[in-house]
């Protein structure tokens, strides 16, 4: 899970924020180390993205500007886990597999509701 370390300091996050600001300017940068800076530099990234400095019409362009490890969903989805579950490991497996429940619900659906419509051309009032 993401636990702040000991000895966060505004100054160690601006570092951590420039290795990341750096990393992407390579092609295809590790993952487990762009996530090791994202977990590092955790509380900075959440203050600047609820700070009251950014517009909130401008807020998406301006978190992928500055983090554009996000433009990766394997990124976002580790960024929900942080938030939302943080200790939890098998996050991220939970939620594929119940968003993949819910598009198999959504697609049974879907084919269910064509069944039930009569076929093209039929009149409805016969």
């Amino acid at each position: 899970g993401v636990k702040s370390p000991s000895n966060y300091s505004p100054a160690t996050s601006v570092k951590h924020y420039k290795t990341l600001q750096s990393m992407y300017k390579k092609r295809n940068p590790n993952h487990q180390d762009v996530s090791h800076l994202l977990n590092l530099e955790f509380q900075a990234r959440r203050a600047f993205i609820d700070s009251e400095t950014i517009r909130e019409e401008d807020r998406p362009k301006k978190i992928l500007e500055a983090y554009p490890c996000f433009k990766d969903i394997a990124h976002v989805m580790e960024e929900l886990q942080r938030i939302l579950d943080k200790d939890n490991d098998s996050y991220i497996g939970d939620l594929k597999r119940r968003w993949q429940d819910f598009c198999q619900k959504v697609q049974f659906f879907g084919v269910s509701k064509k069944m039930l419509k009569p076929p093209m051309g039929m009149d409805k009032s016969k």
